[in-house]
């Protein structure tokens, strides 16, 4: 098996659960479903965003995403069909300059960030009160720096959303992850951002999935320069929620990925079976890595910063340097 790289204009800036979308040479944005037997670029026509491109996506029978359009300001778009039909929704209600969408067939959030006092803090709003103006889901989380280099999150249907990174409720964050219930729209009076125990406590934290059907929460990172992966626990405990660590191979991780503050260890989202898949950063080079009975496997990945990855028709999509590269999936060859 080798991997293979999706042909098209224009750099990809966004994947998720299946989802892929960028920006083109031209200005305009682009989606592709990755889950289809012929996977093809849809451009939307007359949809223009910066030069920073689609900031976030997300679907369900429509694709949603995120961006600064060519009027400045900050979207959220359905986009529909083969791309000709979007809709413009303004997020200047929320006053953020950064945001994504956490929008499925049951999850109707949006996450938004913004600058207040030089320091960058973040949000969930419903999706309504992201677009019409109203109060968050709970209280501002906030970043250590700019949410696209310090924040990873995930979410599915009824689970929680959960945030990770430098991310926290002090003035200074550490690694850590936070998770909300509320993901249907209906925030409750008790609804707030629960801490989420790491233990060993991590150095770094760089990625979040759900796997295939939301049924497990994976969070990855790395302590010092050995990677680390914990497993949410679906267990209904008051306050932190709790974590158990997943046995994975003992992998020095590269120096520059170390020091230089690049994604580590990324997750591969939607992935089935009960163990994680991921792509890390080693000494000896990017690396797909996924459990087999008996044993964790290792496969060489294209080199560059890996930013994300997911597992969509039967093939593992690894976002590296906005370009999309795709295997067939560990175990389907």
């Amino acid at each position: 098996m080798d991997w293979t790289r999706l042909e098209m204009e224009g750099r990809v800036t966004a994947l998720r659960r299946g989802v892929c979308a960028g920006v083109t040479a031209d200005g305009l944005a682009f989606v592709v479903r990755l889950g289809l037997a012929e996977p093809a670029v849809t451009t939307c026509d007359g949809l223009l965003v910066d030069s920073f491109g689609v900031l976030g996506v997300s679907s369900n029978d429509e694709v949603w995403i995120t961006g600064r359009g060519a009027d400045g300001h900050l979207h959220l778009w359905a986009t529909y069909g083969d791309g000709g039909l979007f809709l413009p929704h303004s997020l200047e209600a929320t006053g953020a300059m950064w945001a994504a969408p956490a929008l499925d067939g049951h999850a109707a959030l949006v996450l938004a960030s913004h600058l207040r006092e030089g320091t960058w803090r973040l949000a969930a709003y419903a999706r309504e009160a992201a677009v019409l103006g109203g109060s968050a889901e709970a209280g501002e989380l906030v970043l250590g720096s700019a949410p696209d280099s310090s924040l990873s999150f995930s979410f599915h249907e009824k689970g929680h959303l959960v945030v990770a990174g430098a991310v926290g409720q002090a003035a200074d964050p550490v690694a850590s992850a936070w998770a909300l219930a509320a993901t249907d729209g209906q925030a409750r009076p008790d609804d707030d951002w629960r801490r989420i125990h790491l233990s060993p406590a991590p150095t770094v934290l760089s990625s979040v999935v759900a796997g295939s059907a939301g049924g497990r929460t994976w969070i990855a990172g790395r302590v010092d320069d050995l990677p680390v992966v914990y497993e949410l626990l679906p267990l209904p405990f008051r306050g932190p929620l709790r974590t158990s660590t997943v046995a994975i191979p003992r992998l020095t991780l590269d120096e520059a990925a170390v020091t230089g503050g690049s994604r580590a260890v990324v997750l591969v989202d939607e992935a089935p079976g009960n163990q994680p898949i991921f792509v890390v950063a080693s000494e000896r080079g990017n690396r797909l890595c996924w459990s087999e009975p008996g044993e964790w496997k290792a496969f060489p990945v294209p080199e560059g910063r890996v930013q994300a990855a997911s597992w969509a028709g039967g093939r593992v999509h690894v976002l590296v340097d906005n370009g999309l590269w795709s295997l067939p999936a560990p175990g389907s060859a």
